[in-house]
């Protein structure tokens, strides 16, 4: 039996099976278009992502000191080179390829630019051990018996070993506290520094921001602080505290009568900062004889431990502020 359907009927169907196919068309049409971005920013990732993934494998290379920062160097150079040879055999095919060029174009650029930024590692190379010496401790403010404590530095150059930099030394009659080995992580720390610096993205002049956080919390700038900060060849860093503590003395906020060496750099509001050259400090104070040494809290446990070492006769205490600086003062006077 055949059942035989009107045309309105037969109408309504085809209507409906070509939306329905139109649908389905629809959704193919977008999901493929959804699968080519999909894969075009896979490649775009690839392409950004391979490039420093090869420079952080040499980076790392370098700071475990497997490799020197001439072979750092060369390697970037190197893949720079094969990208580029590679994009000039794209852009010489007939076939047209415009995402691939794109994307060695930037992988190219990417590689070029980490290899300017680490370029300037050849600079540093030739550094290879730093001597720190005596410096006699400075009363900046006279009679205030308030010490800083510096410490002199030496960069010795294109000598392989330790033995053969202390021989140097010896040779030219030069007395230091001690010598250390300059490591890769250290000279790129310096050259990054130094980066930053020429960027203006940090303080290049340690001695001036010194100036600004002291004057700034004591309110005023007096001749014998100006006359301390204008000598030549001064890093006035971490005498911060002690100028700050001298500068309270001045102004007759409390006195002292017992030799203190103090180390510190400060901020404008009187809070401590951390510094370096503890050891360097300590073996200073010991040969001046001075009984008593104040340091930024961030360096207490690394001043209680090379006292231990050094076996040092000198009693260490520990601040965090300016005013908690006057208070170890003024018990020190009290007790003396």
């Amino acid at each position: 039996m055949y059942y035989v359907r009107n045309s309105s009927q037969i109408s309504s169907i085809f209507s409906i099976e070509f939306e329905i196919y139109s649908n389905m068309y629809g959704t193919m049409k977008t999901s493929l278009s959804w699968r080519l971005i999909v894969a075009m920013n896979k490649s775009k990732v690839v392409s950004i992502t391979l490039p420093i993934l090869y420079y952080l494998l040499f980076l790392i290379s370098y700071l475990q000191e497997a490799i020197t920062e001439l072979l750092f160097v060369f390697f970037l150079l190197v893949g720079i080179v094969i990208l580029g040879i590679w994009l000039t055999i794209l852009l010489l095919k007939k076939r047209k390829k415009p995402g691939k060029r794109k994307n060695i174009a930037i992988a190219t650029s990417i590689l070029t630019v980490l290899f300017c930024y680490e370029f300037v590692l050849l600079g540093y190379a030739s550094v290879t051990h730093i001597a720190y010496r005596y410096v006699q401790p400075d009363e900046a403010l006279a009679g205030s018996s308030i010490y800083s404590i510096g410490v002199g530095e030496m960069e010795i150059r294109n000598v392989e070993s330790m033995q053969a930099a202390k021989e140097l030394l010896l040779q030219e009659r030069v007395k230091v506290l001690s010598i250390i080995e300059v490591t890769n992580r250290m000279i790129y720390g310096v050259k990054n520094r130094q980066l930053l610096t020429w960027l203006h993205l940090r303080k290049g002049n340690l001695t001036e921001d010194t100036r600004k956080n002291v004057t700034r919390y004591l309110g005023k700038e007096d001749p014998w602080l100006k006359n301390f900060l204008d000598r030549p060849k001064i890093d006035a860093y971490s005498a911060g505290l002690s100028l700050a503590l001298n500068g309270r003395v001045k102004e007759g906020d409390f006195e002292n009568h017992v030799p203190i060496a103090v180390t510190g750099a400060v901020n404008e509001n009187g809070t401590v900062l951390t510094i370096g050259n503890i050891k360097e400090k300590i073996q200073i104070i010991e040969k001046t004889g001075i009984p008593y040494f104040i340091v930024p809290s961030e360096n207490a446990k690394e001043a209680a431990t090379i006292k231990k070492e050094l076996h040092a006769n000198v009693e260490i205490y520990d601040v965090t502020t300016v005013e908690e600086a006057i208070q170890v003062i003024n018990r020190l006077n009290e007790t003396r």
